[in-house]
């Protein structure tokens, strides 16, 4: 490890100015700090139930350290109602899309979990939209007077 003293002989060899070695040992103390804090991985399986009940309002993107995504999202969500909802359909989208292809948290360590489950999740997630919008009815065309008379 670097004492202060090699650190100054080395600033001085290199010709920093006293600014650029003070940010220099800064950025050299947060790194050794941040190697030595452990970093628990997200669960994977926690994240996909997370995108599927609640994307839309971003909670997976906080679960996983997004925060600039899952405030986004929320946003979106929140004033969806003052833009016919068109935002919400977007947002939900782009949950989808997070849900199926996302496989690491923020600070990039992959999701810990059994793969096999976190597959199995997202195959059922898309075979349940899927099976939600293959059900929905038909618009049908408005029946013409005559018709309703001559059923009656």
């Amino acid at each position: 490890m670097l004492d202060v003293t090699k650190l100054k002989e080395i600033a001085h060899k290199i010709h920093l100015t006293e600014e650029e070695f003070v940010a220099e040992k800064k950025r050299l103390v947060a790194k050794i700090l941040h190697k030595n804090e452990p970093v628990q991985p997200k669960n994977g399986v926690i994240y996909i139930l997370l995108a599927f009940f609640l994307g839309t309002t971003g909670i997976h993107n906080f679960y996983a350290g997004y925060w600039g995504r899952g405030l986004s999202q929320l946003c979106l969500t929140l004033i969806s109602a003052w833009f016919l909802y068109i935002p919400l359909l977007f947002v939900a989208m782009w949950a989808l899309l997070e849900l199926l292809f996302v496989n690491k948290s923020a600070k990039g360590i992959n999701f810990s979990g059994n793969r096999t489950i976190i597959i199995s999740l997202r195959i059922i997630s898309i075979v349940l939209l899927a099976l939600a919008f293959s059900n929905t009815p038909m618009v049908m065309d408005e029946p013409d007077f005559e018709e309703v008379i001559i059923n009656i």
